[in-house]
C-alpha cells in the first residue's frame, strides 16, 4: 500500500469543535453559549452608594422591578438577568458587549455613567460562583445569596426575560456553588445579616436588663431580630407591619410575644423604644427629613435594610444610627475572624479547578461522540474481517481486536502516522492469520484516512 510519505492524521478535530447540548429539543453549542455572556458588577461601597441606590431592584415592588427590567430588555434587545442583593448589583446579558450591556441599564436608570466592573465569557461565570458562594459577600460564606440567585433565575425565566437555552448557563454556576460550599463547610453557616446583627445585639443589649425595642418590619430579617431579642430575655418588643393582622398570621408564635403594629400607630402612642431595628425595604428612605422617625427619646437605630429605610436627616440628636457602611465596616471586621485571606485564596485555586473540570465536562459529549462513532465504524470492519476466508480461528478474536485498534485511535490527543498506526495493528500478539492481518492494516489506515480529509463526522460515509 501506498502511504504517501507517512501522511499526518489529526482526529483532534472532531473532538475539539463545540459541543452541542439538547435544550427543550434546541441544539445549544456550550463554548459559544460561554462565549456570548457578559456581565456588568458593582459591589457596594462608600464611593457607590448613590450610583446603587439608582441600579439596584431591592426596594422596588415585583411589578415595579418586572417593568424595569423589561425596559432594559427592550433598550438592550436580548435576554437579561440582574441579581440585586444587600451589598451589590449586577446585570447579565446575552450575545452583547459589556458596552452595550451597560449603555442599556444607565440609559433605563436615567444615569449618564456608573463605575460598573466588566466581565466577560468564562469571566462571568468565575464571578458569579463567587458571589453564589458567599465569597464577596459581607459575611464570607453567606447562605442567603444562593437562594436569592436560584430564585431570581426562576423569577426571570417565568417572565420571559431568560430563554431555557440562556439560562441554562446558570445551572453551571449553581453546580460549581455545591463544590465550593462542600469543600469550605459553608452549608453550616447562618445568614449573613442575622450573623451581624446578632453580634451586634449582644454588644448593645445589656445583660439581665430590659431594653423597650422596636422592629420595623415583620419579614424574614423582621421575625429573625424578635427571635434573638427573645433568645437574651427581653420581653418588650414592638413590630410595625403594613397589615398586623396578616403578618400575625404568618407567624403567630412570634406574633404572640410582641406588640404588633402599624406606623400610624406608633405616630399616634406614646411608644419611645431605645431600640429600633428596621428591616423594611423601599426604594427611598421612609423616614428622612419630611417623615422623621416619630420618637425623640435617646436610642440606637439599626438599619438592616437597602437601600436604606432610615436617611440621616431622619433622626434626632439622641439618636444613634448605625447603617450600611457601618455594617460594611463591621462585616469586614468580622471576615477576619474566618481567616478571609487565606479562604479567598484557596478558594482562587479551588475555582480554577472546577473550571478546568467544568471545560472539559463542555466538550466531554462531543468527544464521547468521536469515540462512539469510532467504535462503531472499527465494528463494522470486523464483521467484514470474520467472512474472510483466512479468518479461521482467529474469528472469536476479531471484534475485540478492532475495540483495540480504535481505544488506541481515541487516546491519541495529538498527530500521528499512518506507520504508527501501522505499527500498532501489525504488532499486535493476538493469533491472526498474516493474509488476514495485513488486510486488517489496509482497511483500517484506508478508513482513518477517509475520516481525516472530512471536517465532520456526519460526512463520513458509513
Amino acid at each position: 500500500m501506498k502511504t504517501l510519505g507517512s501522511p499526518n492524521i489529526n482526529l483532534t478535530k472532531f473532538f475539539s469543535s463545540p459541543p452541542s447540548h439538547e435544550i427543550n429539543g434546541k441544539a445549544v453549542d456550550a463554548k459559544t453559549l460561554m462565549n456570548s455572556v457578559s456581565m456588568i458588577s458593582m459591589k457596594l461601597d462608600s464611593s457607590n452608594v448613590e450610583h446603587v441606590k439608582y441600579l439596584t431592584t431591592e426596594g422596588l415592588s415585583k411589578k415595579q422591578r418586572l417593568a424595569f427590567l423589561r425596559d432594559v430588555k427592550q433598550a438592550l434587545n436580548s435576554d437579561l438577568f440582574e441579581l440585586s442583593t444587600c451589598n451589590r448589583v449586577l446585570y447579565v446579558g446575552f450575545n452583547v458587549t459589556c458596552a452595550e450591556l451597560e449603555s442599556s441599564v444607565l440609559r433605563t436608570a436615567s444615569l449618564s455613567s456608573a463605575p460598573f466592573e466588566h466581565f466577560t465569557g468564562i469571566d462571568v461565570w468565575r464571578h458569579l460562583v463567587k458571589v453564589c458562594s458567599g465569597l464577596d459577600s459581607f459575611i464570607i460564606g453567606e447562605l442567603q445569596v444562593m437562594s436569592q440567585f436560584r430564585g431570581s433565575v426562576a423569577w426571570h425565566k417565568k417572565h420571559g426575560l431568560l430563554s431555557d437555552v440562556n439560562s441554562s448557563f446558570f445551572e453551571h454556576v449553581v453546580s460549581a456553588n455545591r463544590m465550593i460550599r462542600r469543600e469550605f463547610g459553608f452549608n453550616q453557616t447562618t445568614e449573613s445579616m442575622l450573623n451581624l446583627a446578632t453580634s451586634a445585639l449582644e454588644e448593645i443589649v445589656p445583660n439581665n436588663q430590659t431594653t423597650s425595642s422596636l422592629i420595623l418590619g415583620f419579614g424574614e430579617m423582621g421575625s429573625k431580630a424578635v427571635e434573638v431579642l427573645l433568645s437574651m430575655g427581653q420581653t418588650d418588643i414592638s413590630v410595625i407591619s403594613r397589615s398586623p393582622e396578616q403578618a400575625a398570621l404568618r407567624n403567630p408564635e412570634i406574633a404572640s410575644k410582641v406588640n404588633l403594629m402599624t406606623a400610624e400607630d406608633w405616630k399616634s402612642q406614646d411608644i419611645s423604644p431605645n431600640l429600633i431595628i428596621s428591616t423594611i425595604r423601599n426604594n427611598t428612605a421612609t423616614y428622612n427629613k419630611t417623615n422623621p422617625i416619630p420618637s425623640q427619646a435617646k436610642a440606637v437605630i439599626m438599619d438592616f435594610s437597602w437601600p436604606p429605610s432610615i436617611d440621616p436627616s431622619g433622626i434626632a440628636e439622641n439618636h444613634e444610627l448605625f447603617g450600611t457602611e457601618y455594617w460594611i465596616r463591621a462585616a469586614h471586621r468580622l471576615g477576619v475572624e474566618w481567616d478571609y485571606s487565606s479562604t479567598i485564596e484557596k478558594s482562587e485555586t479551588l475555582i480554577t479547578d472546577i473550571q478546568r473540570k467544568f471545560m472539559a465536562a463542555l466538550t466531554d459529549k462531543t468527544r464521547a461522540k468521536f469515540r462512539s462513532f469510532m467504535y462503531q465504524t472499527l465494528e463494522s470492519l470486523s464483521e467484514q474481517w470474520e467472512q474472510s476466508e483466512h479468518a479461521g480461528e482467529s474469528t472469536t478474536q476479531l471484534g475485540a481486536f478492532s475495540r483495540e485498534i480504535a481505544t488506541w485511535i481515541c487516546n491519541q490527543d495529538g498527530p500521528f502516522t499512518i506507520n504508527d498506526l501501522d505499527r500498532m495493528v501489525l504488532s499486535t500478539d493476538r493469533e491472526i492469520n498474516p493474509t488476514l492481518l495485513k488486510r486488517v492494516a489496509k482497511d483500517v489506515n484506508e478508513t482513518i484516512i477517509l475520516i481525516n480529509e472530512k471536517s465532520t463526522l456526519s460526512e463520513v460515509p458509513l
